[in-house]
């Protein structure tokens, strides 16, 4: 625009923005066991009222399956600790999670109890079996659903249908949805395990002083064991009492100081085992490891020893007895095969700790209706009819394994 006195200047123009519309962000709703429309703890009136069904639906699911080794009621079970009560915030797992936690009690040793229940419930006699599925399907509805935020009644995330629309100005940011949240329960066990494994590496590693103590003790032990066995000969079970007693001398001395080593009891347990199987032996490393046949011509031996293999004792070649004798065969685990001819003498007696003994390929039955297999086996074979000869005893002692007799 030009001025009077010819000067210009510019005119500052005004404009109004035009205005637009938004839909609001559909109202926050939550996955919640009723108040009012339940029958016991709500669960399925708060399934029927969240997916906008007739809760009558999911009643019938939990009864059916509830025919099905008892699914139906874990399921609903489980939807009852995982799904808050209408107006509230926290469901009872929390409250758990949260009481663990509090208490301090390791991660991994909770994780591994929910496992082994979960094992026990899933797969004992009364396992839902088949019906198992409904389970899952029941764990996902819950961790899917449990906290998520969406629209009204429907299907999660779909609008009111009556939502009205609204005029802005453009010049304002419409509000937007709050993000969803995950349950409580589940930052809390993420809160948990972070804890939990800090708590894990400080006990590591003021426990190292005392854990590496025990070790070098441990096997110091075992290396003056083993070269001693090497010369004369030590009893298995020496090695495996030596080992329960250091590493258990070792964890006690840990709980004194509060500096408890507890990886060892990964060595503690595999060495219990190994007494329970071997504590009975009198076999040793010194008596060899595999296979050994003995196959006496002229004369028998007192004693035939084997650590762990196969012992193959062969009396064929063997000539009849003229005084009665009495040998011992002793392996700490394998099997022990006697081999003879039906027209020898032999009386055999074994004592199997762990297994069984068979004569001519099945398992031995002296008449009293039971077969000669499981713990503590102590059976007597006696000669075969028309055996000449004098008498001859043999005792096998195993710890572990098989005894056949055969004859050939």
């Amino acid at each position: 625009m030009r001025r009077a006195d010819g000067s210009s200047s510019l005119s500052t123009m005004t404009t109004t923005e035009p205005l637009g519309s938004y839909t609001p962000p559909a109202p926050q709703r939550t996955l919640r066991r009723s108040r009012t429309d339940r029958v016991g703890a709500g669960v399925a009136g708060g399934l029927g009222e969240y997916f906008a069904v007739d809760p009558v639906l999911f009643r019938v699911l939990f009864a059916t399956a509830a025919f099905f080794g008892g699914a139906g009621l874990l399921g609903y079970l489980l939807a009852w600790a995982a799904i808050p009560e209408e107006g509230t915030e926290h469901a009872p797992v929390d409250s758990w999670v949260r009481g663990f936690r509090q208490r301090r009690i390791p991660f991994l040793l909770a994780a591994v109890a929910a496992i082994l229940l979960f094992w026990a419930v899933a797969f004992s006699w009364w396992a839902p079996g088949p019906a198992l599925p409904v389970v899952l399907i029941a764990i996902v509805i819950v961790l899917i659903f449990g906290r998520r935020r969406g629209g009204g009644r429907g299907w999660p995330g779909a609008a009111p249908a009556d939502t009205a629309a609204e005029t802005v100005s453009l010049d304002k940011q419409a509000p937007t949805a709050p993000p969803r949240q995950a349950p409580e329960w589940v930052s809390d066990l993420r809160k948990w395990a972070a804890e939990s494994r800090e708590a894990s590496r400080n006990r590591r590693r003021r426990a190292q002083p005392v854990r590496i103590a025990g070790l070098v003790t441990l096997v110091t032990a075992l290396a003056v064991l083993g070269l001693i066995d090497g010369l004369h000969g030590i009893p298995i079970p020496v090695y495996l009492w030596v080992a329960v007693g250091i590493v258990g001398v070792t964890l006690l001395t840990g709980l004194v100081l509060r500096r408890t080593p507890w990886s060892l009891t990964s060595l503690l347990v595999p060495a219990l085992i190994a007494l329970i199987g071997l504590g009975g032996t009198h076999a040793s490393l010194h008596d060899g490891i595999g296979q050994k046949q003995w196959r006496p011509t002229t004369h028998l031996a007192t004693h035939y020893r084997l650590a762990f293999g196969q012992a193959i004792l062969d009396l064929r070649s063997l000539p009849l007895p003229t005084t009665p004798e009495a040998i011992d065969v002793t392996v700490a685990a394998g099997q022990v095969r006697v081999i003879m001819p039906s027209s020898l003498n032999v009386t055999l007696r074994a004592e199997v700790h762990f297994g069984n003994l068979n004569v001519d390929g099945t398992d031995y039955d002296d008449g009293d209706g039971a077969r000669a297999r499981g713990v503590n086996v102590d059976r007597t074979v006696l000669p075969a009819a028309g055996a000449a000869g004098a008498p001859l005893l043999i005792r096998v002692h195993l710890a572990d394994g098989n005894v056949s007799l055969e004859h050939r």
